[in-house]
């Protein structure tokens, strides 16, 4: 132990005589662990950290699958009803759906998110309000007659004050009262990551919560997430054996309904973000860590050349250590402590990194109308997860160097000369360089391959051509509007915001393409005979007559929705050019009748060009558009405004507009372009993220490649000398150093290519319209990579040519 703490002395006042070197070596490790705690933070907040329920590895997450609609998909009220009751493996089994709410504790509303649950949610999920109770099954077993609500901790102490005496009072919900029972315990937001919910309702107050239309008694209308609990002793495989005779018991009985449906079971802990297993964000961020810790690598490469430049300057130092007893361990023990304080040193720095990486992670998280949390902070696990891979990486870096330095000493310990060994110690840096370039060339082709692929995204053609326009989510349901009201209410907008100074038009919609939120329904076609177990429930969207020339759809046939598609008119409908191709074959779709929304007939009167809906990257697929006038009152609609000009230009006015129509209603407006991101944002995080990781490693590589160069120039100055002497010119000097770096830079860059052939096949899942081994992205990355190098290699080789032949030839 007193070794250690002599090492440790002595490790200081290296540190601190050697500035230049410690602050050079710090800082390329602190980039490295800042990196690599940035991504881990995310990860931790969307994948470890616990949502304070009782024993999750109790809990499993249960989801209807149906041939065509996802393996991973919600499940109707009806089929959880039977799931909760023919089961014999579960001790409960739960569902729940987020919503967005309107609480109004002041003269404004404020919208929250918040969960419709079953009445045995908080028992399932083992948690027990820390004031008041949590709901009781009588509360929810009849539609509207128990409106009772559950805070969280957060609402109560922010608009509530903490105030105990909140439990048995009334706070209005969408402007509807809802008695309070209890506030749920601090820390507990509802069982996903991201989407933390303030404050929770029975499933029967739906009609009153809920701002969209739900079909409880409908088997195909799936709306809920299911999460149960494990009886003791029952695993997952039984679990799910005992759903797949369940699945096929409702088979035989709703032959029609529940052909080819099953329930897919998942472990609690593999679904925290509620999509499943094999969620992108999970793939997403295990890529990110991979990216990281290629970074940390080539840092670690670098520190390690770093160390072992140094230790020609310490070969008498460790000589005279070995001279008066001290062993190899011990001259390894020093060495690896100073490695490991410098690691320690730039892990602190890195925490301070990740911060603000944090705020730059935040930034690529796209937004809508209901902000998306994620808790960043640092808690033990993640100073925990710095910590030991500071010291991992201390011993890293310095575990080689130290050996070679250890092992040479041996040779020059009784010694005045320069330090033995070199060519080791010299082909060991070259390794190291070539580690470096061959990494930094993967990460680069990383990042070319998703800004390639964020190019096509952007490429495509998402079926509309608004792009100067705004959106503005107007959800009646905050407020208790009845129907006819909010009629007129939404008929007032679209008449006061069409004349505003620079709109253009104004359209409205239930939803919007590449949205978050679409309607679906099922459908029937007259002379059309599904097959067995075919999937026929498909997005929908009922839209106001100015919709498609507002968002710039282009009609193929027919017409679109227009004025006189009234409620006392013939029903209509307009379909797409994938809709018309899968079930007309003759190509005429128009004058034929289809039955959606309510079972109600529709002459088929228009055929719009195809589009894109959820994704840009996804496939066509049928989809259907009806007139606002003809379907049920949608009290949420989107408004859409074309804009002449800058489309901020009418925040303003339209935000005061609609200040003065409902002081008290909660509005959001943003830009078309700001929709849009809610469909690119994975792309532009993948491509920012790898992209910024890549330049910092190339950044960190070159550092490595002009460390190297400009140590082997300065032991060989006198060489070059006397070249010169002989009659070499500076132009033979100069290329003849950056032979050497070229030489160094092309089996990197050969290593590299192979090592990227390999990794880009693991890119393929988040890559849309690329080819992993898309040629230009190859070409393109090493022909930057070797310049960059040859640039790093220029100034060592000037250095080089700059030689003195006189002084050269007087070194004896």
């Amino acid at each position: 132990m007193h070794g250690i703490w002599y090492d440790i002395r002595w490790g200081i006042r290296l540190m601190l005589r050697h500035r230049g070197f410690t602050i050079v070596a710090v800082l390329s490790l602190a980039l490295g662990i800042g990196a690599n705690t940035t991504i881990f933070s995310a990860t931790n907040a969307l994948l470890l950290k616990p949502f304070h329920v009782e024993d999750p590895d109790g809990l499993v997450s249960v989801f209807t699958a149906n041939e065509g609609g996802g393996r991973y998909g919600n499940t109707s009220y009806p089929d959880y009803e039977d799931l909760r009751d023919r089961n014999g493996v579960f001790s409960g089994l739960a569902g729940y759906t987020v919503f967005p709410v309107g609480l109004r504790s002041t003269d404004r509303a404020q919208v929250l998110l918040g969960q419709i649950v079953t009445g045995n949610y908080f028992s399932v999920l083992g948690v027990q309000p820390s004031l008041g109770r949590a709901f009781v099954p009588e509360e929810d077993r009849t539609p509207d007659t128990h409106p009772v609500a559950v805070l969280s901790h957060r609402i109560w102490e922010q608009q509530f004050g903490g105030d105990p005496g909140i439990v048995g009072q009334s706070v209005l919900l969408n402007d509807y009262p809802f008695t309070v029972v209890g506030v749920a315990p601090e820390g507990f937001g509802g069982p996903m990551a991201v989407l933390t919910a303030d404050v929770w309702v029975p499933t029967m107050m739906v009609g009153e919560a809920f701002p969209y239309s739900v079909n409880m008694a409908g088997r195909i209308d799936p709306w809920l997430n299911l999460i149960g609990r494990l009886k003791p002793g029952v695993t997952p495989e039984q679990a799910q054996a005992s759903l797949d005779a369940i699945s096929l018991s409702l088979q035989e009985e709703y032959p029609s309904l529940s052909q080819g449906k099953d329930f897919p079971v998942v472990e609690f802990s593999r679904n925290r973000l509620g999509q499943g297993p094999e969620a992108p964000v999970n793939l997403f961020l295990a890529l990110l860590m991979g990216v990281v810790g290629l970074v940390l690598l080539i840092a670690c490469f670098n520190v390690a050349n770093l160390f072992l430049a140094r230790a020609t300057t310490r070969h008498r130092e460790i000589a005279l250590r070995i001279s008066v007893g001290a062993g190899r361990r011990t001259i390894i023990r020093q060495l690896l402590v100073e490695s490991v304080m410098l690691s320690l040193v730039a892990g602190g720095l890195g925490l301070l990194i990740a911060l603000w990486g944090g705020e730059l992670f935040g930034l690529i998280i796209p937004q809508g109308e209901i902000p998306l949390e994620l808790d960043l902070s640092f808690d033990r696990r993640v100073f925990l997860f710095t910590f030991l891979l500071a010291v991992a990486t201390g011993v890293v870096f310095g575990l080689f160097p130290a050996l070679q330095t250890a092992r040479a000493g041996q040779f020059s310990a009784l010694k005045d000369g320069p330090f033995l060994m070199k060519g080791g110690r010299s082909r060991l840096q070259s390794l190291l360089v070539i580690g470096q370039v061959a990494l930094s060339l993967v990460l680069l082709v990383g990042a070319g391959l998703f800004v390639r692929s964020l190019q096509h995204t952007l490429d495509v053609d998402p079926g509309f051509t608004l792009r100067d326009g705004l959106v503005v989510p107007v959800n009646l349901g905050y407020g208790q509007y009845s129907e006819e009201e909010g009629r007129l209410f939404f008929q007032r907008i679209a008449e006061q915001v069409a004349g505003l100074p620079g709109a253009q038009s104004v359209a409205q919609a239930g939803a919007l393409p590449l949205g978050q939120m679409h309607g679906h329904h099922d459908i029937y076609i007259e002379g059309y005979e599904p097959a067995p177990g075919e999937f026929m429930l498909f997005k929908r969207n009922m839209v106001g007559s100015e919709y498609l020339a507002t968002m710039g759809m282009e009609i193929v046939a027919g017409r679109g929705i227009e004025d006189r598609d009234r409620e006392d008119t013939k029903p209509v409908m307009i379909v797409n050019e994938t809709f018309v191709r899968r079930f007309f074959p003759d190509g005429n779709a128009l004058g034929r009748m289809v039955a959606a929304d309510l079972g109600v007939w529709r002459e088929v009167v228009g055929v719009v060009k195809d589009g894109k809906y959820s994704r840009l990257n996804e496939p066509p697929e049928p989809y259907l558009m009806i007139p606002l006038s003809q379907a049920e009152y949608l009290q949420r609609r989107y408004v859409v405004i074309r804009s002449a000009g800058d489309p901020t230009s009418l925040i303003a006015p339209v935000r005061q507009y609609l200040s003065e129509l409902d002081p008290g209603l909660p509005v959001t407006i943003m830009t078309m372009e700001d929709h849009l991101k809610l469909s690119t944002g994975n792309a532009k995080g993948g491509a920012v993220l790898v992209g910024i990781f890549g330049l910092l490693a190339v950044v960190l590589a070159m550092v490595g490649v002009y460390g190297v160069m400009s140590y082997t120039v300065t032991q060989r100055i006198n060489e070059f000398g006397i070249r010169m002497a002989l009659g070499a010119d500076r132009r033979d000097i100069v290329r003849t150093v950056l032979g050497w770096g070229a030489r160094t830079t092309l089996v990197g860059v050969i290593v590299g290519l192979i090592l990227a052939a390999v990794a880009s096949r693991l890119l393929s899942t988040f890559l849309f319209g690329v080819r992993p081994l898309d040629p230009l992205v190859f070409l393109g990355v090493t022909a930057f990579l070797v310049v960059v190098a040859q640039l790093a290699c220029f100034v060592p080789a000037r250095l080089a040519s700059r030689a003195d032949p006189v002084a050269a030839l007087r070194v004896k």
